[in-house]
């Protein structure tokens, strides 16, 4: 079983646009790499979203899609790459706002430069009432896998507080229309502590997401940003969000709802049926190499985190130039890297093993984190179990304050 602690190197990718990919992939220890496309188009922005979207345009759409293209295109024909892309996924905005026939093409081109293989897990990130009998036929035709619907809730009251542009029923819908495609594999996301929402709402939420039986559920904490507009209406007092205690509640209470269904947490918000967990997210928590591309998107090489430019048109011009869109690049020393390692493994329930995590840092390089872990383990925030570590409930409640020892 690949290890991420098995060297000071971990994964290895595009270190410049320049340089060859093959040197840095040579040094890893799992075959393959994430591929992240990003698709910003929605037709509403949700009032709590800080992603990088764009109105829904048609003509944008299509020179976006082949921007993309050509970003691939110059991406690969400056760097060689090794191994195989074992998962590709799209993300927004709502990608399956786009026409499918945009979605194929960008599929083929990654077909075309990177190895794919037959199981590759190909997802999608899609909306209910987005999604018709056509769109899904064409994509499982060309090759999705995987779809995640944003659901957030089944109360209308709070779906109407934040923007959503569908109603609670078209997600039954749209999961229904997907099964009859073919699809198995769907993720329903959920977020936890929405304008409106009260505990009886809550207990709503997840007594109808386990009769819905997707084989994936994603459950999210609102966190209500400074530039969100969701922020400033929540401090006018135009909509009220639920207390912390009482999120935290709901949120423990998820902790024994799902698994009661056959849902294994695997990581702090995300619970699978057996061998339903995504590949592709598991690829961020275990620091392996993920290449980005389209606005906004950011990529790890495993020595480097470096990101595109997050305007349409500066991505557009430069792109269409000929020209690498990514803005900052930043190399990690090792100090980072082993900080990056502490707190997105610990995000996994599985947790992480010191022994492991020794060897490949050296005993001195952990022996700071070890003191302060052993402290939170008085504290109830981690547990250790010989030379494994992973969070508490109670620490993934506080996880954010266990994660700045390590940033």
């Amino acid at each position: 079983m690949f290890s991420v602690l098995s060297g000071k190197v971990f994964v290895g990718a595009v270190i410049h646009w320049n340089r060859s990919v093959r040197e840095a992939m040579e040094s890893i220890n799992t075959p393959g790499f994430g591929v992240y496309i990003h698709i910003p188009f929605c037709r509403t922005k949700c009032n709590y979203c800080t992603f990088v979207i764009k109105p829904w345009r048609k003509d944008l759409a299509e020179r976006y899609s082949r921007a993309v293209i050509q970003e691939l295109d110059l991406f690969l024909s400056e760097n060689e790459v090794s191994g195989v892309a074992d998962t590709i996924y799209f993300g927004g905005g709502t990608p399956s706002l786009v026409p499918a026939e945009h979605i194929a093409a960008l599929l083929s081109t990654c077909r075309r430069h990177f190895d794919v293989p037959q199981n590759c897990e190909i997802s999608l990130e899609a909306n209910p009432g987005t999604v018709t009998a056509e769109k899904a036929a064409a994509y499982r035709g060309c090759g999705i896998t995987r779809i995640s619907l944003g659901a957030q809730t089944f109360d209308e009251r709070s779906l109407q507080a934040i923007g959503r542009d569908h109603t609670a029923g078209q997600v039954a819908t749209s999961l229904a229309l997907l099964r009859e495609k073919g699809f198995e594999n769907i993720n329903v996301d959920l977020i936890l502590g929405l304008p409106e929402q009260d505990e009886i709402q809550w207990a709503g939420n997840l007594e109808m997401v386990t009769q819905l039986e997707p084989p994936h559920i994603s459950v999210y904490m609102l966190e209500l940003e400074p530039k969100s507009p969701l922020y400033h209406l929540v401090a006018r007092g135009v909509h009220r969000v639920p207390d912390e205690d009482a999120v935290s509640d709901w949120y423990l209470g998820a902790l024994d709802h799902l698994p009661g269904h056959g849902y294994a947490q695997y990581e702090i918000s995300n619970f699978a049926l057996p061998g339903y967990e995504c590949r592709h997210n598991l690829k961020y928590w275990q620091r392996r190499p993920v290449f980005g591309f389209g606005i906004g998107s950011h990529s790890f090489d495993g020595r480097a985190r470096y990101a595109n430019l997050a305007g349409m048109n500066a991505y557009l011009s430069r792109v269409e130039a000929g020209i690498s869109p990514v803005e900052w690049r930043r190399v990690l020393d090792e100090k980072e890297e082993l900080g990056e390692t502490l707190f997105l493994g610990l995000r996994l329930r599985s947790g992480l093993n010191w022994e492991e995590l020794s060897e490949g840092f050296g005993a001195e390089q952990v022996a700071e984190y070890e003191k302060t872990l052993r402290s939170m383990s008085n504290d109830g925030l981690v547990e250790w179990r010989d030379s494994s570590i992973r969070l508490t409930p109670r620490g993934m409640l506080l996880s954010n304050e266990v994660f700045q020892a390590f940033v």
